[in-house]
């Protein structure tokens, strides 16, 4: 039946249901009935009924010597939803508690929620162009060092790019600057000397291809793939990623 599943979803069991559904039918009915009628045993009869009754579903008439249940209206089951609401109350009341008595314990520490951005082929090279000084800014914020490795093949498709990085306002800023490893490669021989030498420092790493790039800017790391179509780049901002992957890029520089 259909209102057999509605009532389950209501959070009533198969044997509440079942008395429920029997009293509804049979109106004032005794126990002893109750128990003929659904095959259930007189003990969990009762049992199944008080729970009905907290419920707020039946009533029971007491007034003479024999005990019956009776119906309540069937919007008598709003009551069901009154105490859902009044739960959820107590239940709300108690997380907003939680939060407060926790901001208590953890006053000092941050959390990390990474927000991550894909950008496809087509829309790459606005994207970078619009979001250059965004890192920039984020690179004068932290250590004032943009880290990275570089696939030549990046500066192949977007030496424009490179040229407009360092005609920016924050390129010329005191604390500011890049350090990037990178193959050795005909491009990286044609730009040399373009650039303060102090401002880009360019590293080959022997034996290493890089297939892709990764730059980390302050609290973004971005990654961008252009030595295969389609070009796409990955975003990520989030603090203790970028932290960490700067520290490894520290350490290949100090050696």
């Amino acid at each position: 039946m259909a209102v057999h599943d509605t009532l389950k979803s209501l959070g009533l069991n198969d044997k509440e249901i079942k008395l429920y559904l029997t009293i509804q039918k049979n109106g004032k009915i005794k126990p002893t009935k109750l128990a003929e009628l659904t095959k259930i045993n007189r003990a969990t009869i009762y049992n199944l009924a008080n729970n009905l009754l907290s419920k707020g579903l039946i009533a029971e008439d007491i007034s003479g010597k024999t005990l019956y249940f009776i119906p309540l209206p069937p919007t008598s089951l709003e009551t069901i939803l009154e105490e859902n609401k009044r739960e959820l109350k107590e239940k709300e009341s108690l997380v907003k508690k939680a939060i407060g008595e926790l901001s208590l314990l953890t006053t000092n520490k941050e959390y990390s929620v990474p927000k991550i951005r894909f950008v496809e082929e087509g829309d790459l090279k606005k994207y970078i162009f619009d979001n250059l000084t965004k890192w920039q800014d984020a690179v004068i914020s932290s250590d004032g060092v943009w880290w990275g490795y570089q696939d030549h093949t990046f500066i192949e498709n977007f030496e424009s790019w490179i040229k407009a990085s360092w005609e920016t306002a924050q390129s010329k800023h005191s604390h500011y600057k890049s350090q990037i490893f990178t193959n050795e490669s005909q491009i990286e021989r044609k730009i040399k000397g373009r650039y303060p030498a102090d401002k880009r420092s360019v590293r080959f790493l022997q034996e290493t291809g890089f297939t892709a790039t990764m730059w980390v800017c302050g609290d973004y790391l971005v990654t961008i793939v252009t030595n295969i179509h389609p070009f796409h780049l990955i975003e990520i901002h989030d603090s203790m990623i970028a932290h960490n992957t700067k520290e490894v890029f520290k350490k290949l520089w100090e050696k």
